[in-house]
């Protein structure tokens, strides 16, 4: 057995061995017992694909400091996944370590199985060797006390510190920077219009009324005069309710604006001529 593993050993760790008989076990077992036992204070051995077929065999309580996965043989690709991390993960006392020692033909099982044990609740994986076979460890959270507090690792760092690096450290330079008033043209500066209205145009000029000739043959005389009586009469006419031109939710039962769309207050309204003819 690996000497890194065997120094990670107390006289008072309970461990858990899972061994695999998938292969044919080219260490005898009882060598890897014999290399344990003196170490520990006690070793627990369980077949790795009787767990997977029923994980109701392990114990649901806190009762290993320790668990051994992937001796005397190391498991195949693939075996150390979220859900064998999950059966495990119950098993481990607070602060307990999984050492796993598994396949890695293509050399990829390395940040599968990191994933894979974060989440399903252990934490500080480490790899402790990357060759073939691949070995790694990762523990559990140790016991909190209700209401203690815990520093997260990124909040050490300071904004003002992180943005003092980037300035320092290849940021951006202050002639790379563009100063936004740059982007805008005189005609930009000008006051914007308000929302539905056009801008202003100060060299825009007025529009002037049309005014029809003395002798006026294109009927513009008589549609200006037409206007002009038509303001004579209706100057100073309102309506007994003054809803009229806020729409029918407004306008009284025998009201003849009825049906109409509402419409400007003073604004002139010609009702059709077949307005009051039945539809049918």
């Amino acid at each position: 057995m690996e000497k890194q593993v065997l120094d990670q050993f107390t006289s008072r760790d309970v461990v858990l061995l899972l061994w695999s008989s998938l292969k044919d076990m080219e260490t005898p077992l009882k060598e890897v017992q014999e290399s344990i036992r003196p170490c520990v204070a006690e070793l627990q051995l369980e077949n790795l694909e009787r767990i997977l077929s029923n994980p109701s065999l392990l114990p649901k309580t806190h009762r290993f400091s320790v668990i051994l996965s992937g001796w005397p043989n190391p498991v195949p690709m693939g075996t150390h996944n979220f859900d064998l991390f999950s059966v495990l993960t119950p098993c481990l006392k607070p602060g307990g370590k999984i050492f796993g020692r598994e396949l890695n033909n293509d050399g990829t099982r390395s940040a599968e199985a990191k994933k894979a044990s974060l989440l399903s609740g252990f934490v500080e994986f480490q790899l402790l060797s990357e060759a073939n076979p691949l070995l790694f460890t990762a523990s559990v959270p140790a016991a909190y006390a209700l209401g203690s507090s815990v520093t997260l690792p990124w909040s050490e760092n300071k904004v003002d510190d992180i943005w003092a690096s980037v300035d320092a450290g290849g940021g951006a330079k202050p002639d790379d920077m563009i100063n936004t008033d740059d982007l805008l043209e005189p005609d930009d500066r000008a006051n914007a219009a308000a929302c539905g209205k056009e801008a202003e145009n100060p060299n825009a000029q007025v529009p002037k009324k049309k005014r029809a000739c003395k002798n006026c043959t294109c009927g513009l005389a008589e549609q200006v005069n037409e206007e002009e009586q038509t303001e004579k009469a209706t100057y100073g006419v309102k309506s007994s309710c003054g809803n009229c031109y806020l729409g029918d939710a407004f306008r009284c039962s025998s009201c003849p604006y009825r049906g109409l769309p509402p419409f400007k207050p003073g604004e002139q309204v010609r009702l059709p001529d077949n307005f009051l003819e039945p539809d049918l």
